[in-house]
């Protein structure tokens, strides 16, 4: 075997010498005949490379590599419990660890897994694992929908799986997922390669994401008429019609289910129940015009579809663990979607 046949993660990048070194001597790590490097080592050596990129590549809060919205999060303290709106997007821990919530749904996320997200998601997150010597470290990419609807024609045939999935998951990250996001990050470097190969490497790592065993729920949009494609349309209604009470009847008609199955499916890929996805919704977006100043609490609370001010002060403490005063009173700052992933 010709050990000086590296993997591209190994031969392009500028950094960790250790990917090298290893596959010329450990007799764990095999090349494939493809110029793959297979084996638990080398997803560990592979992970290892992408981390110390984002480390070397960032500072604390949040980084843009200027590919698209791909971001680097690095965090040197756990944080308190944070609620926020996700959208579609890949997570990947690469250092630390957190967990996600979502009504019924639960993840932890220690540092080598992958989280996807494939519908917006009122999630609750914390992030549990960080410490100034050793960061919480992740990076974090949006899912483009329609890219994955690109890939209809080129997608294998996968079993046919009618159990509804989850919108919110957490798994080991393959080895080929880090080692595209490597590249990425690495890439980001490159001012004058970037813009060509940026949209390449996106591609492959959206690709990587779809084949593997954990992208079945991504998989599924690419069925016209799969029950997580009518959620994602139901959850749409709800997002523009946000002060309007919600019709369960209606999102079933406008599905083509029966009420019950509708809310069944709804519950089983987001966590929530029809009414309890649109009262979170409501108190995110009023917790976002709040931070920034539009409007009395009053107001924010008819906008957001509050008959009574007093209920929604009320659901908003829940929610946040703070009066909607306070909030304002204190000028805290709102989050991103990538900023709490």
């Amino acid at each position: 075997m010709d050990h000086d046949f590296l993997p591209k993660c190994a031969k392009d990048l500028p950094i960790n010498p250790k990917l090298r070194r290893i596959v010329k001597s450990d007799p764990k790590c095999v090349i494939g005949r493809h110029g793959r490097a297979d084996g638990g080592l080398m997803q560990s050596e592979t992970m290892s490379l992408a981390r110390e990129l984002a480390v070397a590549h960032t500072g604390e809060g949040l980084t843009p590599l200027g590919l698209g919205d791909a971001v680097i999060l690095r965090r040197c303290h756990p944080s308190e419990i944070e609620a926020t709106l996700y959208r579609p997007l890949l997570c990947l821990i690469l250092q630390g660890a957190k967990e996600v919530s979502a009504g019924s749904i639960f993840a932890h996320c220690p540092a080598g897994h992958a989280i996807i997200v494939s519908h917006d998601l009122p999630v609750l997150s914390r992030i549990t694992e960080a410490a100034p010597e050793v960061p919480y470290v992740a990076f974090v990419l949006p899912i483009d929908l329609g890219l994955l609807h690109g890939f209809y024609d080129l997608v294998p045939d996968f079993p046919a799986d009618n159990e509804d999935v989850a919108a919110l998951m957490s798994y080991p990250a393959e080895t080929l997922l880090l080692d595209a996001v490597a590249r990425f990050i690495a890439l980001s470097r490159d001012k004058a390669a970037a813009p060509l190969l940026g949209p390449i490497l996106t591609r492959e790592i959206h690709a990587r994401l779809l084949l593997s065993p954990q992208g079945a729920i991504l998989r599924r949009f690419l069925r016209r008429e799969d029950p997580s494609r009518h959620v994602a349309r139901a959850i749409a209604t709800i997002h523009e019609s946000i002060d309007e009470p919600v019709s369960v009847s209606e999102l079933a008609d406008h599905a083509g289910m029966s009420k019950s199955s509708f809310h069944t499916h709804f519950k089983a890929v987001t966590g929530l129940t029809p009414g309890q996805y649109q009262k979170d919704v409501r108190l995110l977006e009023a917790h976002r015009l709040i931070i920034e100043g539009k409007g009395t609490i009053s107001a924010v609370a008819f906008d957001v579809g509050y008959e009574s001010p007093a209920h929604f002060s009320r659901d908003y403490a829940r929610k946040f663990g703070r009066a909607p005063r306070e909030d304002r009173n204190s000028g805290r700052q709102a989050g991103s979607v990538a900023e709490l992933a």
